[in-house]
């Protein structure tokens, strides 16, 4: 009787420890299966219609950016998957972590309490302002000088350090906010406002896209030129991927690929 209790305690024993075992190498699996499938497919965001940086043509996503990190993310080891939408959308989806990642974006106070960033420069921003063609107005890098003026912005945008302070500090006499460039250059054409500040790039393009080149000009010189960064949400751990993508894009620079993808365009 003795050694039947001793069999069914060892019987009961062993059991308990197969089952946690079984639960633990569930675990493993589980675990190691969400991890692959968080690896596999990153969801980046950036903004709709910035040609030539992120946009859409013929139905098909396009532009410099877009090619970069799709290029950057194949090497990593990555599957990406590009949204483009207005930018203020894109800063809250990725706030929420319902994205993982934004491009591209300059380094602020603010976005640092949200956002972790990667190392390498995705891109340099060259950020100037445009006026009408037949307009007076002229800037010698002075911004107290165009404190009278109504000025053009895109919501949620940074300008950088510069222009930045100037428009929290309520420099200009008022402050338009659009959802796109496009929609900017129109009403700088419209004469509901003085002057827009943009990426270089960015704004010659929409111009020529919209037929409107010959209508408008840059003035210099230039305001700033800032540092863009790929960014990824703090709701969830992604050191793995930015370590990998840093190493990617550093690649693409050094053999010339960046480059290639860059000249591209112009």
């Amino acid at each position: 009787m003795q050694n039947f209790q001793h069999s069914v305690f060892f019987w009961l024993f062993c059991t308990k420890k197969a089952k946690s075992f079984f639960l633990l190498m569930l675990f493993i699996i589980f675990a190691a299966r969400s991890q692959m499938a968080f690896a596999e497919k990153i969801v980046l965001a950036a903004a709709a219609d910035s040609v030539p940086t992120s946009y859409e043509e013929n139905g098909k996503q396009t532009g410099i950016l877009v090619d970069l990190l799709n290029e950057a993310f194949k090497r990593a080891g990555y599957t990406v998957e590009i949204q483009l939408m207005p930018w203020a959308r894109c800063q809250e989806e990725v706030k929420n972590g319902d994205i993982d990642g934004i491009f591209s974006v300059f380094i602020t106070a603010e976005r640092q309490k949200y956002l972790t960033y990667t190392n390498e420069v995705l891109i340099t921003q060259v950020q100037a302002f445009f006026v009408p063609v037949d307009s007076e107005i002229t800037f010698d890098g002075d911004l107290r000088k165009l404190a009278s003026k109504s000025i053009g912005i895109i919501n949620q945008t940074s300008y950088g350090p510069k222009l930045d302070a100037a428009l929290k500090g309520g420099l200009f006499n008022r402050i338009d906010q659009a959802q796109s460039i496009e929609s900017n250059i129109q009403k700088l054409l419209a004469g509901h406002i003085d002057l827009i500040p943009s990426y270089r790039h960015v704004v010659l393009s929409t111009a020529k896209k919209l037929g409107v080149t010959d209508k408008i000009k840059q003035l210099s010189p230039d305001i700033e030129a800032i540092p863009s960064y790929l960014a990824f949400t703090q709701r969830r751990d992604f050191t793995k991927v930015i370590d990998d993508y840093n190493k990617a894009l550093a690649s693409m620079k050094k053999d010339g690929t960046y480059d290639t993808i860059f000249n591209k365009y112009f």
